[in-house]
């Protein structure tokens, strides 16, 4: 399986389904924090904006949904809807997701959920 495939399907078939992330991912801080993602977002859709890979590193542009029906980052769940931009460089080896760099829009998010209010700059 190439290492775009192996992150396809890491994105559509764990994180936005319930597929069991053992089978494509090797490291395990990476798979407590897809099921803690998955906890906090059940039904959790991911749109696959871009994936491009070279060798065994893969960049992901993507945009996630959900609604907020468990804790996420300490916020007792809202029952809010939101959406928000990643973008997230996955290293694979031997098939399997070995580490990542995931970066979403959090602010965006956590604003969405009610979790954070933005403070309106002021000119002087």
């Amino acid at each position: 399986m190439t290492p775009k495939r192996v992150v396809e399907r890491y994105l559509t078939e764990v994180l936005g389904g319930d597929h069991p992330p053992e089978e494509l991912v090797s490291s395990a801080e990476l798979r407590q924090r897809a099921g803690a993602l998955r906890r906090a977002f059940p039904g959790l859709e991911i749109e696959i904006v871009a994936l491009v890979g070279e060798d065994n590193l893969v960049a992901a542009h993507l945009v996630g949904r959900g609604t907020h029906l468990g804790v996420y980052q300490g916020v007792p769940p809202t029952g809010c809807s939101w959406e928000a931009r990643c973008t997230a460089i996955y290293q694979v080896e031997e098939d399997r997701i070995a580490d990542a760099w995931v970066t979403w829009d959090q602010l965006s998010l956590l604003e969405q959920l009610g979790a954070v209010e933005r403070i309106q700059a002021v000119s002087a």
